[in-house]
């Protein structure tokens, strides 16, 4: 077994259950929203598609992330919980599956709006597996990542994701995931965050989000 030394300064994964908390509100949300495109508006289902589309980008690049960064050096470093990790690729599959045939289905359901019911019932089967995904390595991957991974390796992992999100996109993906953490989990990922970044954040980026939230949702976003 090969492990970090035993000074290094460990990862602190607590910022990954935010993002995860957030994947879990969007997806969950999205079958309704399908489900409430009134027949043949075109315009507000390509909305919620892409919406989706964008949540989906998101999901694959952290999916990508965990395959080529995480994956490895555990299943090198911790080979007892080998079958744990295998468990973790397969489901990245299974999901990666139900996206796809989203996708497709999205395509479809932009192109008329007439029968949004097969997209929200693979987004439904989308957020179930999604779920079940996240809470096992929660549960699991998540204490061992802080057990054999260092600091640096796990900065990697973050520093990947917030480069595949579009520049003009990062305060808005920002609210999305701040607005469901506790008072608590928001000063944590505020605080990870370069200063220029949260000021970015207090000017433009809350009044960004609740604009698009307000677009997607209908709705006033809770204040926070």
């Amino acid at each position: 077994m090969t492990t970090p030394t035993a000074h290094t300064t460990r990862p602190d994964t607590r910022e990954m259950v935010v993002v995860h908390n957030c994947f879990r509100r969007q997806f969950a949300a999205l079958p309704a929203l399908v489900r409430r495109v009134p027949a043949g508006d075109t315009a507000r289902a390509g909305e919620v598609v892409t919406f989706f589309e964008e949540l989906a980008t998101a999901l694959h690049h952290h999916h990508s992330s965990e395959d080529d960064l995480l994956w490895p050096k555990l299943l090198d470093r911790a080979p007892t919980d080998a079958a744990l990790v295998l468990r973790m690729e397969e489901q990245h599959e299974r999901i990666s599956e139900l996206l796809s045939l989203a996708q497709s289905q999205g395509a479809a359901f932009t192109a008329d709006a007439a029968d949004g019911e097969p997209l929200a019932k693979t987004l439904t089967a989308l957020s179930t597996a999604l779920d079940e995904h996240l809470g096992e390595e929660e549960r699991h991957i998540l204490p061992m990542a802080e057990q054999f991974m260092t600091l640096a390796e796990w900065q990697e992992m973050g520093d990947r994701g917030r480069a595949s999100i579009p520049k003009d996109r990062l305060l808005v993906f920002l609210g999305f995931i701040l607005q469901g953490a506790t008072p608590e989990e928001r000063r944590m990922f505020l605080s990870e965050m370069p200063f220029a970044a949260r000021m970015a954040w207090s000017i433009l980026g809350r009044r960004a989000f609740r604009k698009d939230y307000r677009r997607i949702y209908g709705t006033e976003p809770a204040a926070f």
